[in-house]
């Protein structure tokens, strides 16, 4: 059966600088009778505020945006394009 044998641990972190923040993804792989092996994959991302994401929308052209709650476990946006 595959996987027999091994583990696999994977957590990731969020270092935020200023609007913009650094997430790491780390994965543990553990195999019977090996030591452990570590990987992490890092990627940055740019954080925007749900108002702002809105006000783009808008200036891209984009009628009727709102934001949806309780529909999702995060808001939803939805708007029209002209």
């Amino acid at each position: 059966m595959p996987g027999r044998g091994k583990r696999v641990v994977l957590f990731q972190t969020w270092e935020f600088r200023g609007n913009r923040y650094i997430l790491s993804l780390y994965r543990i792989e553990e195999r019977k009778g090996r030591g452990p092996r570590v990987s992490v994959l890092r990627t940055r991302y740019y954080a925007v505020s749900t108002a702002v994401l809105m006000r783009l929308m808008r200036q891209a052209g984009f009628t009727g945006v709102r934001q949806l709650d309780s529909v999702y476990f995060q808001p939803v946006l939805v708007g029209r394009r002209r």
